[in-house]
C-alpha cells in the first residue's frame, strides 16, 4: 500500500512546479501495449469473471517452481544471517506474500515425521541417532502446490532411528 501512495505523492509534486519544469509519466512502449493486449485477450470472459483457473496465468508449473525453490533458498540464506539487510528482507517477504496470495504454498518438510505414503522424493535414508521414528531431516527442494494441487514434489532426505546393528556396524568401521 505504501507504493501506491508514493507513486500518487511522487505525481502530486510535480504539481508544486510550473509546467514547463514538469516530469511527465514515462509512455508505454508499443509493443508492451500489444503483448497486455494479446495477454487481456487470451485470458477471455471466463478469466475476467473470476471463473478462469486460479493461480498464475501465463506462468508454467515449471518457471512457478524455479522461483519459488529460488526465494525459499535465498529465504533460509537470510535466516542464517546474524544481521540482514532490512530492505532484503522486506523484498524477500513483499515477494512471499505475493506468491501466498496467488494461492501458492511452499513448505519445508524438516522435522516432519516421514510417512512412506508422502508425495514427496526421498534422496536418502541416514541413520540419526535420538530419533523414535522416520523423520525428515532436511529439505534439498521444497514441496510447491498451486491451490493444493503438487507444482513440484519435495526431496528430502530421511533420518531413521538407530537400530542395535547399525550402532555396531558403525563402532566396528571406526576400529579399522
Amino acid at each position: 500500500m505504501g507504493r501506491v501512495f508514493a507513486r500518487a505523492g511522487g505525481a502530486l509534486r510535480q504539481w508544486r512546479h510550473p509546467p514547463e519544469f514538469r516530469i511527465s509519466a514515462s509512455a508505454w512502449p508499443a509493443d508492451a501495449l500489444a503483448e497486455l493486449a494479446r495477454f487481456v485477450g487470451a485470458q477471455g470472459v471466463g478469466a475476467a469473471d473470476g471463473g478462469g483457473q486460479a493461480g498464475v496465468p501465463g506462468l508454467a508449473d515449471g518457471s512457478l517452481a524455479e522461483l519459488a525453490t529460488s526465494l525459499w533458498r535465498l529465504r533460509g540464506r537470510i535466516e542464517r544471517m546474524d544481521d540482514p539487510p532490512r530492505p532484503v528482507v522486506r523484498h524477500l517477504e513483499s515477494a512471499w506474500d505475493v506468491l501466498a496470495g496467488t494461492g501458492i504454498t511452499i513448505r519445508d518438510h524438516v522435522g516432519e515425521p516421514f510417512d512412506p505414503g508422502l508425495a514427496m522424493s526421498v534422496v536418502a535414508y541416514e541413520p540419526t541417532p535420538g530419533l523414535a521414528r522416520e523423520q525428515i531431516t532436511e529439505t534439498l527442494r521444497p514441496g510447491v502446490y498451486l491451490d493444493g494441487r503438487a507444482v513440484q514434489m519435495a526431496e528430502v532426505i530421511v533420518g531413521t532411528p538407530e537400530t542395535p546393528t547399525s550402532q555396531a556396524t558403525t563402532e566396528e568401521a571406526r576400529k579399522q
